[in-house]
């Protein structure tokens, strides 16, 4: 649910293309062994080298990741002023 945020985070440290590597494994793990995402990311060495236990909680909460959804609805707005 929240690979799009955990992506926003990795791929600055990472590049893009790993970072998508990173999501995609860690997605892929969490599914098939029926695990939470956070165990499948804090199994990855380059994940946790990288971001505290901490900051995987972050990425992971829901409540700290809107997207886009604040330029959309602006955008929106704007357009029927």
């Amino acid at each position: 649910m929240m690979s799009e945020c955990i992506m926003m985070y990795l791929a600055p440290r990472f590049g893009r293309m790993t970072a998508h590597s990173i999501v995609y494994r860690t997605c892929m793990k969490a599914y098939e062994e029926e695990a939470q995402m956070k165990d499948a990311l804090m199994a990855e060495p380059e994940v946790t080298e990288a971001f505290t236990e901490a900051e995987i909680d972050y990425m992971l909460d829901p409540h700290n990741y809107l997207g886009l959804a604040v330029q959309f609805a602006d955008r929106v707005l704007q357009k029927y002023k």
